[in-house]
């Protein structure tokens, strides 16, 4: 490093020495690393580096070195041609452990390419509401579902700047996948679809955008200087600073969330392709969020009654039943006993396959971790179809 800065004859860049960080494969550790750090003590009496971030080598998808002579190298500038490189730089973060080698696998980089598509479908829904006039003003939380976000939004950034500090990248670009795709997506631009908050709508995408930036530079750059509201370049942008939210209000459409989960499994889970009404006796919550909770579970209405029927929903914190009428509960429950008894023979096998010492040693490590996965997944759902068939006595 104090050749490259030019250290010793004080050129431009030898501010930069020592540098803050030094990125290397963890097989030149001894080789290359040691050797920096002992020659650079010797001439300039100063270590070259504060850390040292040791990454893994990137394997093929059978866990197998690349080489020419295996044929078996990927070229990254096909999966850029194809996907695009924002893509594949988060295809090769995600779930990547430092120093560790990992198979390469291209589903993680059409993961990647689908985000982007999520960031670009976001910003066109929102610009379209926003108009090409919109100018944004200073953005206050109005409703449940805005305090929510907000909330969403900072913990995600809190968690992104937590685990960017300590060289944890996977698990920082996580937290912005999951905040954007799951809660911005999933939840507050439906439930926003009939609210009218332009200035935390506008203020939802650009924090969105510079939570995503630098995981994917390239397609958050490019929708950033399509935004008419903008006239600057995202990467000179300062990052998110926190706005104010309400707990409470935050945890209250958390709970609606709940309710319109479960009435989306119960309704899904039932026989055939009907809406229901869903009741209650005495809610506040739900009564006040009536409208908002129909639309997001596609319900046929949410109403409240004295004499509730139906199908009691499984809620820690509220009482609610999906109107459904007796024999179409009768044939849930059938359908629910036939499912039971053969998810516990798909676990009989499972157990069996695994329990087998010759097959844990000796099939493809891929294919026991994915067993491993498979039982844990059909135990769970034991668990939930009893649940259910609870529910129904």
């Amino acid at each position: 490093p104090f050749i490259t800065t030019d250290y010793l004859e004080n050129g431009d860049l030898s501010r930069f020495f020592p540098t803050d960080l030094m990125e290397t494969g963890t097989d030149l550790l001894d080789r290359w690393i040691a050797r920096m750090i002992m020659l650079s003590l010797y001439v300039t009496d100063k270590i070259p580096f504060k850390d040292v971030y040791l990454h893994g080598m990137v394997l093929d998808e059978h866990s197998q070195k690349m080489s020419k002579s295996k044929g078996n190298v990927i070229n990254p500038i096909e999966l850029v041609s194809e996907y695009g490189s924002d893509a594949l730089r988060l295809g090769l973060i995600a779930s990547r452990s430092p120093g560790q080698n990992q198979a390469f696998g291209v589903d993680r980089v059409i993961a990647g390419r689908n985000f982007c598509n999520k960031l670009w479908n976001i910003a066109r829904f929102i610009e379209n509401k926003l108009g090409d006039n919109f100018q944004p003003e200073a953005p206050v939380a109005k409703s449940l579902a805005d305090h929510w976000i907000v909330q969403e939004l900072m913990t995600a950034k809190e968690t992104i700047e937590r685990t960017l500090e300590d060289y944890r990248f996977s698990e920082a670009s996580d937290a912005a996948y999951h905040a954007i795709w799951d809660s911005v997506a999933d939840w507050y631009i439906e439930a926003s679809k009939d609210e009218d908050n332009p200035n935390l709508l506008a203020w939802v995408l650009d924090t969105s955008l510079k939570l995503a930036h630098p995981f994917a530079p390239f397609v958050t750059e490019t929708i950033w200087q399509t935004l008419p509201w903008h006239n600057t370049l995202l990467i000179t942008e300062t990052w998110p600073t926190a706005l104010e939210f309400n707990d409470i209000a935050a945890g209250e459409f958390a709970q609606l969330q709940a309710v319109v989960a479960e009435a989306r499994f119960v309704s899904t889970s039932l026989p055939g392709n009907d809406r229901y009404d869903l009741v209650f006796v005495h809610d506040s919550l739900i009564e006040d969020n009536a409208a908002l909770i129909a639309r997001l579970a596609k319900l046929k209405g949410v109403g409240r009654t004295d004499q509730p029927t139906g199908l009691r929903l499984a809620l820690a914190n509220h009482d609610a039943w999906l109107s459904v009428p007796a024999e179409t509960l009768e044939e849930h429950k059938q359908n629910l006993e036939m499912r039971l008894a053969t998810t516990h023979q798909e676990i009989k096998t499972l157990e069996g396959r695994l329990n087998n010492e010759n097959y844990v040693a000796k099939a493809p490590a891929k294919l026991v971790e994915e067993s491993k996965k498979q039982l844990e997944e059909k135990q769970a759902l034991v668990t939930r179809l009893l649940e259910e068939l609870e529910l129904l006595k």
